[in-house]
């Protein structure tokens, strides 16, 4: 046995080398604590609250209502010109154009000269322009492509900034981006001018001080309307930085900070515009954080050893834990440095569970007698299984109508049996049956008779070159399908291309399926091969044909019936020959008589039509798929019987696309708790509830049958294994406090759920106990005082004790609803 010197030296030895290993970890893998350091300094923003942005700094947003009215986006770059042409004559001081112009659509390059000319006329306006992958090299940051707007290529000498950003978390701006001879000062910096931001370090961290929304900001309609009345507050524009951008959400990047869960990219360019003019960038110093946290804690390594007892050690631990946070928040907040604070915490936190370890590992173990609920589970089960075997020998010397009543007793025990036996057939693995029936074919796993004929349907047509219509439900696997038919066809050794035709638009689809030549529009520099001219001698998989435009369909029609096609721009007429296999989820038949799919076009679509069934008329071919999907992620992981039946009853609207992602999720659950079984409380709640009973429904279905009599917790305990009444009690008062919130704190409905029969003795008992509860919590808070919650909480701790964790968030909300209305 080691002696208690021994034991001191040893806890100061590893001590010391736990704090060393920390801060080497953390040197070398800096990412590894940049979500702790991002976190502490969103805590320190929000203890700080928000301050005023810059009053010189004013926002002028195209919204998705503005887009609406004047839109299509790209909204036309006459808007800008106008907008440049306005600002102007408002004698801003400077305009920032936040919005990247980019030279690929033909139409807009119109616009572009009358753009040019009003920012020449200006002479303040700052474009943006865009990098590639950005690399630090010694202290400059190297791009390896540079996209100027297009108004640049007009007239070289417009100011541009690019509007790159790095997120690590925390939001990071190159001041200045290189690539070979050429340099790019950041969009903000382009703005901000050289007296404030040649003083910046290479790279500055964004200072998000407070919402977006706290800047000064009009939609572009609306300072339209402004100028149109020429109103009066449009004099507050003079000598003014003016950022233009756009925030409709389904267009711009969607970013968060400490105060705003969402927010263009518009904000952060603002923010640090702001952050250069008023030099409030966050600093950050590695060498200064490790060198001056390393000796810190080495002092508090010394000092510690010196506090003889747990408490005052606990109570040592916490002021250092305190300081430490009222220091970072003061250098943070008054010199706007951000210590790596994560240097500090972890090693810290690990020299005090080393404390934490020597203090236990000395301590007996109070270990606290708990309810097997598994053995109860089986007890009961064999119990109920007893009572039905004795129901059905009973029903065999029965009267008819003793018989109804039999078998309507029955039917409800064999319920409460297998959801019982849900929950024994949880620990269990679950076997597939049949095995030597479930096949694979081309990564098509099935068992079904329905999946049979499908498969030897594709078997017959897959050698032949008929155009093949694939039709059935989102997730079916028609894909699958379109790939099995290619592999069997004669072009099987040339190219399978898939066209998602719904994810194109009609100024996308042409160029993407028929291809383009140089200079068929601006950005075209290059010839392009489209997917049929990629597809030749092979098959294309045409998905979501239902989705194509009808101006379309007369195209598509012409390549189907003769292979003949012109590119993009080009007068050459070109030739493919392909296999054509389309597919999609709605009904073509509806959409031929709606007139909006043609019919000629159906017709040559639809010479072989192969209709998948969804998952749910299928349900044999269920855990042949589920089994083949977990294979693939883990040979280990297995299913639980309960699970399984689980699977089996679900109705899965969304098909196997479905049933891999509650699978993928289910895997990752079972991993997280050290498990290789899947088992039903990794599976969405309300997949769970038709095939297993919890606990608290055993009592109350308990209670129930004994109309919630003065005696029936007693019983309730007994017939539960004489476990104790507490458990009972506590069950159901949790039960009904769970069933008040859900039906929106109304008495009578939640009695009705509770009671859950239509029983005036249960009725009244239970409305009689349930108005106790909510009288003695009433009570409790109106004599406590209070206006804090947290404080209320811990003051009402006796009421949290026994009660089972599950309800006490449903306590937490019934005690701030009696709150609230006392």
């Amino acid at each position: 046995m080691f002696s208690k010197t021994s034991q001191f030296s040893n806890k100061q030895v590893v001590k010391r080398i736990l704090i060393i290993l920390s801060i080497l970890f953390l040197v070398f893998y800096k990412s590894s604590s940049s979500s702790i350091d991002y976190t502490i300094s969103s805590i320190f923003n929000e203890i700080r609250g928000e301050v005023q942005p810059d009053t010189n700094i004013i926002l002028i947003t195209i919204s998705a209502d503005d887009i609406s009215q004047i839109g299509p986006w790209p909204i036309k770059r006459s808007y800008y010109a106008l907008l440049v042409n306005s600002l102007t004559k408002l004698k801003a001081k400077k305009i920032g154009l936040e919005v990247f112009l980019t030279a690929k659509f033909a139409t807009q390059t119109l616009y572009d000269n009358l753009l040019v000319k009003e920012a020449e006329k200006s002479g303040n306006v700052v474009f943006s322009a865009l990098a590639g992958g950005i690399n630090e090299k010694d202290k400059k940051y190297i791009t390896d492509s540079l996209s100027f707007p297009s108004p640049k290529l007009l007239n070289d000498n417009l100011k541009i900034g690019h509007i790159n950003y790095i997120s690590e978390p925390g939001i990071q701006i190159p001041i200045q981006i290189e690539k070979g001879n050429e340099k790019v000062n950041s969009f903000s910096a382009e703005l901000a001018g050289d007296d404030f931001y040649l003083t910046a370090p290479s790279k500055i961290e964004v200072n998000f001080t407070s919402s977006w929304t706290k800047f000064k900001q009009y939609s572009l309609l609306e300072f339209y309307r402004l100028v149109v009345a020429k109103s009066d507050e449009l004099k507050n524009f003079k000598n003014k930085i003016i950022l233009i951008g756009i925030t409709d959400p389904q267009i711009t990047g969607k970013l968060k900070s400490t105060f705003d869960e969402q927010m263009p990219g518009l904000a952060v360019h603002a923010f640090a515009l702001d952050n250069l003019l008023n030099k409030n960038f966050i600093k950050n110093n590695w060498f200064l954080s490790s060198t001056i946290f390393f000796l810190i804690l080495l002092t508090i390594v010394i000092i510690v050893q010196n506090k003889n007892s747990k408490a005052n050690t606990l109570k040592f631990y916490l002021i250092t834990f305190a300081s430490f946070f009222a220091i970072s928040f003061f250098i943070y907040e008054f010199l706007n440095i951000k210590l790596f604070y994560s240097l500090f915490i972890i090693p810290l936190f690990a020299i005090s569970m080393v404390d934490l370890f020597y203090y236990t590992a000395g301590e007996k173990l109070k270990l606290k007698i708990a309810i097997d609920e598994a053995d109860l589970f089986k007890s009961l089960l064999k119990n109920k299984e007893v009572e039905l075997s004795a129901m059905q020998n009973e029903l065999k010397h029965s009267t008819i109508e003793e018989s109804e009543t039999l078998n309507s007793k029955i039917k409800i025990l064999k319920e409460e049996i297998e959801k019982l036996k849900g929950n024994e057939n949880d620990k269990t693995e679950s076997e597939l049956e049949d095995i030597d029936k479930i096949k694979n074919f081309h990564e098509i796993i099935y068992k079904s008779k329905v999946m049979n004929q499908i498969v030897d349907l594709i078997g017959k047509v897959a050698p032949e070159n008929a155009n093949i219509l694939i039709l059935g439900e989102s997730g079916t696997g028609k894909e699958l399908v379109a790939k099995a038919i290619h592999k069997l066809s004669k072009r099987s050794n040339n190219n399978f291309v898939t066209v998602n035709c719904g994810a194109l638009s009609d100024s996308l689809i042409e160029s993407e399926l028929f291809g383009h030549v140089k200079g068929a529009f601006t950005g075209a520099v290059a010839d392009k091969k489209g997917r049929f001219e990629i597809a030749d001698k092979g098959t294309i998989f045409l998905d979501e044909i239902g989705e194509v435009s009808e101006s379309f369909q007369v195209k598509l029609l012409r390549v189907i019936q003769n292979g003949d096609y012109e590119k993009v721009g080009s007068a050459e007429t070109s030739h493919t020959d392909l296999r054509i296999v389309v597919a999609t989820n709605k009904d073509l038949d509806k959409l031929v008589m709606e007139k909006k799919f043609r019919e000629d076009l159906f017709y040559r679509l639809n010479v072989i039509k192969i209709s998948i069934p969804p998952l749910r008329k299928r349900k044999e071919d269920i855990l042949p798929i589920a089994n083949g999907f977990l294979m693939k992620e883990s040979e280990k992981i297995k299913l639980s019987g309960a699970v399984a039946t689980a699977l089996i009853d679900n109705d899965w609207k969304g098909n196997i696309r479905e049933l891999q992602a509650v699978l993928k999720r289910a895997v990752i659950f079972a991993k997280a708790a050290n498990r290789n079984l899947i088992q039903l409380s990794d599976l969405p709640p309300e997949m769970v509830k038709a095939v297993k009973i919890s606990f608290d429904e055993l009592v109350i279905e308990s209670l129930r049958e004994k109309h919630f009599s003065y005696s029936s917790i007693s019983e309730t305990a007994n017939e539960l294994g004489g476990i104790s009444r507490t458990v009972v009690s506590e069950n159901f008062r949790g039960y009904s406090f769970k069933c008040f919130v859900e039906n929106n704190f109304n008495i009578d409905l939640t009695v009705e759920k509770i009671s859950g029969l239509n029983n005036k003795k249960s009725i009244e008992a239970v409305e009689n106990k349930l108005k106790l509860f909510l009288d003695n919590l009433k009570s409790d808070i109106e004599n406590s005082g209070l206006t804090d919650f947290d404080e209320m909480k811990k003051k009402f701790k006796s009421k949290y004790k026994n009660l089972p964790q599950k309800f006490h968030i449903y306590l937490d909300e019934v005690i701030k609803y009696l709150w609230g209305g006392s």
